[in-house]
């Protein structure tokens, strides 16, 4: 009977911290929204890259040609009514060819960095939290991939696996993820010696949950942080492996590739580079900026105030 009743009581504590902790995350995140609307350089991010998901989103009705079948009687033509960005050496309009690459940004930091973030969560959370000879296993793999420059393990996974879209998108989850590992690691063993962590072990909650449920909200700020950099170094290293012609192949379009096809033209038509490579620049900005707010926002140093 009074193991029934204690079993009864941790239940009831466990549920009232989980509530507790839903409560304290909203009442955050209302904080954070205040904050966010009197952060201009956070609005003109959220301004900047929600145009760039509109375009990605609306890229068939705001196209107004075929992004890869080009007309040869208007090579490299000036910006007009009918070709708003002009057209590039195979007279394929560019603000088309544009609007379609848009949606390759997109897909891959929508896939890559949740990506990235659930496997350095699981095995630098893991690692940090469980010590010992998990640890040491999961950190000596990660050491041996660290020990490549990002770009150089992109080529060699994508020398083994080929190229093409999806190609990118798990070279890319699996080259960035090492370095989460060891940062979130980091952030782990701090948490658990804090003394939430122990009164949660005293209740009775199982590692996973205290890990998953007590730990890792809890560093949910830098974890955004990261993430937010995450996204914008994502889209410059897809921009560099498109240009290197190791992306979606020709003539599918993307700003990485249209960089690398004009080339030849920073001469004679510089603005068939100019508006690729302004494109990346906005995208990037935009979540740098924006990654400002949302740290705001996810601060846990805010449900304080």
């Amino acid at each position: 009977m009074e193991e029934t009743l204690l079993n009864s009581n941790l239940t009831i504590r466990q549920q009232a911290t989980f509530k507790g902790a839903l409560l304290r995350f909203w009442l955050r995140v209302r904080k954070g929204m205040l904050l966010l609307s009197e952060s201009r350089m956070a609005l003109v991010g959220l301004a900047l890259f929600s145009v760039v998901v509109f375009i990605a989103i609306f890229a068939p009705w705001l196209a107004t040609h075929d992004p890869v079948i080009g007309d040869f009687f208007t090579i490299n033509a000036p910006a007009s009514t009918e070709h708003y960005m002009g057209t590039d050496s195979l007279g394929r309009d560019i603000w088309s060819r544009i609007v379609y690459g848009a949606r390759k940004v997109i897909l891959v930091a929508g896939i890559t960095i949740p990506a990235q973030m659930i496997m350095g969560i699981i095995f630098g959370g893991l690692a940090g939290y469980k010590g010992g000879k998990t640890d040491n296993f999961i950190m000596r793999i990660n050491d041996a991939c660290l020990a490549f420059p990002g770009l150089v393990l992109f080529l060699a996974l994508l020398a083994v696996i080929g190229v093409g879209l999806w190609q990118c998108m798990f070279a890319l989850t699996i080259g960035w993820t090492p370095s989460l590992v060891r940062m979130i690691r980091g952030l782990v063993l701090v948490e658990r010696e804090r003394d939430y962590v122990k009164a949660a072990k005293l209740i009775g909650e199982s590692d996973i949950m205290i890990l998953f449920r007590q730990i890792i909200p809890n560093v949910s700020s830098p974890l955004i942080v990261l993430s937010t950099i995450r996204t914008g170094g994502t889209i410059l290293a897809f921009a560099s492996l498109t240009f290197l012609g190791l992306g979606p192949p020709p003539p599918d379009p993307s700003w990485g590739l249209m960089l690398n096809e004009a080339q030849d033209l920073m001469e004679t038509a510089p603005m068939v580079a100019i508006w690729p490579g302004m494109m990346i620049f906005i995208t990037v900005l935009g979540v740098n900026l924006l990654g400002d707010g949302l740290r705001d926002i996810f601060d846990p140093r805010l449900a304080e105030k």
